[in-house]
Protein backbone atom coordinates (compact mmCIF):
# COMPACT_ATOMS: atom_id res chain seq x y z
CA UNK A 1 0.00 0.00 0.00
CA UNK A 2 1.36 3.41 -0.97
CA UNK A 3 1.95 6.15 1.58
CA UNK A 4 0.20 9.48 0.90
CA UNK A 5 3.50 11.03 -0.18
CA UNK A 6 4.39 8.19 -2.55
CA UNK A 7 0.94 8.39 -4.11
CA UNK A 8 1.18 12.18 -4.44
CA UNK A 9 4.62 12.06 -6.08
CA UNK A 10 3.53 9.38 -8.55
CA UNK A 11 0.46 11.37 -9.45
CA UNK A 12 2.40 14.61 -9.90
CA UNK A 13 5.26 13.33 -12.07
CA UNK A 14 2.97 11.12 -14.15
CA UNK A 15 0.06 13.55 -14.59
CA UNK A 16 -1.22 13.49 -18.20
CA UNK A 17 -0.94 17.23 -18.86
CA UNK A 18 1.55 18.59 -16.34
CA UNK A 19 3.70 15.59 -15.43
CA UNK A 20 7.09 14.64 -16.80
CA UNK A 21 6.50 11.15 -18.13
CA UNK A 22 5.47 7.56 -17.52
CA UNK A 23 6.54 6.18 -14.10
CA UNK A 24 8.28 2.82 -14.52
CA UNK A 25 9.29 2.09 -10.93
CA UNK A 26 9.50 3.76 -7.55
CA UNK A 27 11.62 3.22 -4.44
CA UNK A 28 11.99 4.43 -0.91
CA UNK A 29 15.71 4.00 -0.44
CA UNK A 30 16.28 0.59 -2.01
CA UNK A 31 12.82 -0.72 -1.17
CA UNK A 32 10.46 -0.81 -4.19
CA UNK A 33 6.94 0.54 -3.71
CA UNK A 34 5.77 0.76 -7.31
CA UNK A 35 6.19 -1.16 -10.55
CA UNK A 36 4.71 0.34 -13.68
CA UNK A 37 4.24 -0.92 -17.23
CA UNK A 38 6.81 -3.36 -18.66
CA UNK A 39 9.95 -1.57 -19.84
CA UNK A 40 13.20 -2.93 -21.26
CA UNK A 41 15.31 -0.74 -18.98
CA UNK A 42 17.58 -2.73 -16.63
CA UNK A 43 17.89 0.20 -14.22
CA UNK A 44 17.24 -0.41 -10.55
CA UNK A 45 17.38 1.42 -7.24
CA UNK A 46 19.92 4.16 -6.56
CA UNK A 47 22.63 3.73 -3.95
CA UNK A 48 21.69 4.68 -0.37
CA UNK A 49 23.64 7.96 -0.41
CA UNK A 50 21.92 9.11 -3.61
CA UNK A 51 18.49 8.04 -2.36
CA UNK A 52 18.95 10.24 0.71
CA UNK A 53 19.07 13.35 -1.49
CA UNK A 54 15.32 12.90 -2.13
CA UNK A 55 12.60 13.79 0.39
CA UNK A 56 11.97 10.70 2.49
CA UNK A 57 14.32 8.77 0.19
CA UNK A 58 11.41 8.51 -2.28
CA UNK A 59 12.17 8.70 -6.00
CA UNK A 60 10.77 7.42 -9.28
CA UNK A 61 12.30 6.15 -12.50
CA UNK A 62 10.34 7.44 -15.46
CA UNK A 63 10.48 7.76 -19.22
CA UNK A 64 9.81 11.31 -20.35
CA UNK A 65 6.77 11.89 -22.54
CA UNK A 66 7.80 15.35 -23.75
CA UNK A 67 10.91 17.46 -24.07
CA UNK A 68 11.80 19.21 -20.79
CA UNK A 69 14.04 22.22 -20.31
CA UNK A 70 16.58 21.50 -17.56
CA UNK A 71 19.22 23.48 -15.67
CA UNK A 72 22.43 22.76 -13.82
CA UNK A 73 24.64 25.08 -11.76
CA UNK A 74 28.40 24.74 -11.43
CA UNK A 75 31.38 26.74 -10.24
CA UNK A 76 34.68 27.98 -11.65
CA UNK A 77 37.31 25.26 -11.80
CA UNK A 78 40.53 25.22 -9.78
CA UNK A 79 39.72 27.83 -7.15
CA UNK A 80 42.27 27.79 -4.33
CA UNK A 81 40.14 29.90 -1.99
CA UNK A 82 36.57 29.77 -3.32
CA UNK A 83 35.19 31.94 -0.52
CA UNK A 84 38.35 33.98 0.18
CA UNK A 85 41.37 33.37 2.38
CA UNK A 86 39.58 34.84 5.39
CA UNK A 87 36.84 32.21 5.17
CA UNK A 88 36.82 29.36 7.70
CA UNK A 89 36.79 26.80 4.89
CA UNK A 90 40.22 28.06 3.81
CA UNK A 91 41.63 28.66 7.29
CA UNK A 92 40.69 25.14 8.40
CA UNK A 93 42.07 23.54 5.25
CA UNK A 94 38.69 22.27 4.07
CA UNK A 95 38.99 23.47 0.47
CA UNK A 96 40.92 20.38 -0.62
CA UNK A 97 38.02 18.20 0.56
CA UNK A 98 35.48 19.96 -1.66
CA UNK A 99 34.23 18.34 -4.85
CA UNK A 100 32.73 21.39 -6.52
CA UNK A 101 29.91 21.23 -9.06
CA UNK A 102 31.08 20.66 -12.64
CA UNK A 103 29.30 21.12 -15.97
CA UNK A 104 29.20 17.40 -16.76
CA UNK A 105 27.28 16.20 -13.71
CA UNK A 106 24.17 13.99 -13.70
CA UNK A 107 22.00 16.17 -11.41
CA UNK A 108 19.70 18.68 -13.13
CA UNK A 109 16.49 20.53 -12.30
CA UNK A 110 13.46 21.55 -14.36
CA UNK A 111 13.18 24.76 -12.30
CA UNK A 112 14.51 27.81 -14.14
CA UNK A 113 16.82 29.81 -11.82
CA UNK A 114 15.42 33.01 -13.32
CA UNK A 115 16.49 35.32 -10.52
CA UNK A 116 20.07 34.29 -11.25
CA UNK A 117 20.23 34.05 -15.02
CA UNK A 118 17.67 36.64 -16.16
CA UNK A 119 19.52 39.53 -14.51
CA UNK A 120 16.42 40.80 -12.73
CA UNK A 121 18.49 42.98 -10.37
CA UNK A 122 16.85 41.54 -7.28
CA UNK A 123 18.34 41.47 -3.80
CA UNK A 124 20.62 38.56 -2.93
CA UNK A 125 17.96 37.12 -0.59
CA UNK A 126 15.68 36.55 -3.58
CA UNK A 127 18.47 35.39 -5.85
CA UNK A 128 19.37 32.67 -3.35
CA UNK A 129 15.90 31.11 -3.57
CA UNK A 130 17.09 28.64 -6.19
CA UNK A 131 19.86 27.42 -3.87
CA UNK A 132 17.33 26.96 -1.07
CA UNK A 133 14.76 25.10 -3.20
CA UNK A 134 17.42 22.81 -4.65
CA UNK A 135 19.26 22.51 -1.29
CA UNK A 136 22.66 23.13 -2.88
CA UNK A 137 25.17 23.68 -0.11
CA UNK A 138 28.00 26.21 -0.47
CA UNK A 139 30.46 23.47 0.38
CA UNK A 140 29.25 21.68 -2.77
CA UNK A 141 28.86 24.45 -5.28
CA UNK A 142 29.26 28.24 -5.60
CA UNK A 143 26.88 28.26 -8.59
CA UNK A 144 29.01 30.64 -10.64
CA UNK A 145 27.44 29.46 -13.89
CA UNK A 146 24.27 27.74 -15.07
CA UNK A 147 23.70 25.46 -18.02
CA UNK A 148 20.37 25.26 -19.78
CA UNK A 149 19.52 22.28 -21.97
CA UNK A 150 16.67 20.11 -23.18
CA UNK A 151 15.89 16.59 -22.10
CA UNK A 152 14.40 14.80 -25.12
CA UNK A 153 11.20 12.79 -25.20
CA UNK A 154 11.84 9.18 -24.26
CA UNK A 155 14.69 9.90 -21.82
CA UNK A 156 15.07 7.76 -18.70
CA UNK A 157 15.52 9.77 -15.49
CA UNK A 158 15.19 9.41 -11.76
CA UNK A 159 12.98 12.14 -10.32
CA UNK A 160 11.87 13.24 -6.88
CA UNK A 161 11.80 16.23 -4.58
CA UNK A 162 15.01 17.54 -3.03
CA UNK A 163 15.64 16.65 0.61
CA UNK A 164 16.59 19.44 3.05
CA UNK A 165 20.29 20.02 3.71
CA UNK A 166 22.34 21.90 6.28
CA UNK A 167 25.73 23.52 5.80
CA UNK A 168 28.68 22.58 7.95
CA UNK A 169 29.60 25.17 10.60
CA UNK A 170 32.60 26.38 8.57
CA UNK A 171 30.20 27.41 5.79
CA UNK A 172 27.72 29.18 8.06
CA UNK A 173 25.37 26.39 9.22
CA UNK A 174 22.58 27.59 6.91
CA UNK A 175 19.57 25.32 6.44
CA UNK A 176 18.08 24.77 2.98
CA UNK A 177 14.53 23.50 2.86
CA UNK A 178 14.70 21.85 -0.56
CA UNK A 179 11.39 20.65 -1.96
CA UNK A 180 12.05 21.44 -5.62
CA UNK A 181 12.20 18.69 -8.23
CA UNK A 182 15.55 17.20 -9.12
CA UNK A 183 16.41 14.90 -11.99
CA UNK A 184 19.26 12.40 -12.07
CA UNK A 185 20.25 11.45 -15.58
CA UNK A 186 20.87 7.78 -16.31
CA UNK A 187 23.57 8.50 -18.88
CA UNK A 188 26.17 11.24 -19.40
CA UNK A 189 24.91 14.70 -20.42
CA UNK A 190 26.83 14.58 -23.71
CA UNK A 191 24.88 11.46 -24.66
CA UNK A 192 21.48 12.58 -23.42
CA UNK A 193 21.28 16.34 -23.97
CA UNK A 194 21.12 17.81 -27.46
CA UNK A 195 22.50 21.28 -26.77
CA UNK A 196 23.63 23.51 -23.92
CA UNK A 197 23.51 27.23 -23.25
CA UNK A 198 25.63 28.80 -20.53
CA UNK A 199 24.70 31.70 -18.28
CA UNK A 200 26.88 33.59 -15.82
CA UNK A 201 25.26 33.81 -12.40
CA UNK A 202 24.42 37.42 -11.55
Amino acid sequence: MLTPYQELLLGDVGAPETGYGTPLAGWTGQQPFFKGPPDPSPLGALTPDLALTFVGGVYILLRTKRSITVYRGYESAGLQAPFGKEHLSYIRGLVSQRRPGKPDGLWWTPARPSMKIDNLRLASMHREQHRANSAIKLEWNRLDFYLESELPTGSLIYVGRVAPQQEAAAYGSAKYGGGGYQFRLTDSPERVLRWMRRYVSV
